[in-house]
């Protein structure tokens, strides 16, 4: 816990002793070198900008009063805000807001956090996937965990492609957050299922691959659906993004239409 008198560049090393970072690993995280980290956190640079304090910010996950603290003490080093007048603690942060688009969608749709663990999900796509929050808290709230979950992934056909696909995708979003501790936890976890580590070890997270693909489900009353994903992200950040899963053929639109899935407004068959 940071003392009364902590300064910024003593605040950066506690936050990032705190969170298992070393200077070279934030530096990475921030966008800067790792001199620089060091020069800050000996107080060696006095006066480091406030888009360089937000970047750390950011990098060392400041929320609450750890990131009150941090912006007071930038404040009293510099004697100018850090904080631009977007920043406004009256403004939803990403999480936030990506659960408010999630639960207004009228298409299934679910949030996922940078290391892909679900942040929040509408009512449509509980009902897609037959998924409750009991079920999901057992597997992590982790995508990938519910995809190679040996008792839920006969729900998708065929698995193997989709779990392939998923797999590059992972290791493609998470690549500049390997040095994170949790990510290193995490992927140890996902390692240990013996189908992850097979298809893993053949993923090429580099290939070129479309933004959007397609993939079918059985579902237990619906039947079979083709469902192609859609994936939002937040400009300039990708902390949080939004995975909504359109229908792939007519078939699986008159499915949507008929359980309310589909906003009247956006009827096809309306000609409006």
């Amino acid at each position: 816990m940071p003392t009364a008198e902590a300064t910024f560049g003593d605040l950066v090393a506690t936050y990032r002793q705190a969170r298992g970072l070393s200077q070279g690993q934030l530096a990475r995280a921030a966008r800067l070198s790792r001199t620089y980290v060091y020069h800050l956190e000996t107080g060696q640079r006095s006066a480091p900008s406030a888009k360089v304090a937000r970047s750390l910010a950011r990098a060392l996950e400041l929320h609450g009063d750890d990131r009150r603290r941090f912006t007071h003490a930038y404040l009293e080093l510099t004697g100018t805000p850090m904080e631009e007048a977007s920043d406004s603690p009256d403004l939803f942060d990403q999480r936030e807001l990506a659960a408010l688009l999630v639960r207004s969608a009228a298409f299934p749709a679910h949030s996922l956090d940078r290391l892909w663990h679900v942040s929040a999900w509408n009512a449509a796509a509980k009902r897609l996937f037959e998924l409750d929050a009991r079920r999901l808290a057992q597997l992590d709230n982790h995508l990938l965990e519910v995809v190679f979950d040996p008792a839920y992934r006969t729900h998708f056909r065929p698995w193997e492609d989709l779990a392939r696909r998923l797999i590059a995708d992972f290791k493609h979003n998470t690549r500049s957050y390997t040095y994170l501790p949790e990510y290193r936890d995490l992927w140890r976890a996902l390692m240990a299922m013996p189908d992850f580590r097979r298809l893993a070890a053949a993923s090429d997270p580099s290939a070129e691959r479309t933004a959007s693909f397609v993939f079918h489900i059985r579902h237990t009353q619906l039947g079979m659906l083709t469902l192609r994903t859609a994936v939002t992200v937040f400009s300039g950040a990708s902390d949080y993004s939004i995975v909504t899963y359109v229908p792939g053929d007519q078939q699986t639109l008159a499915t949507y239409t008929a359980h309310g899935w589909l906003a009247l407004g956006d009827d096809p068959d309306r000609g409006e």
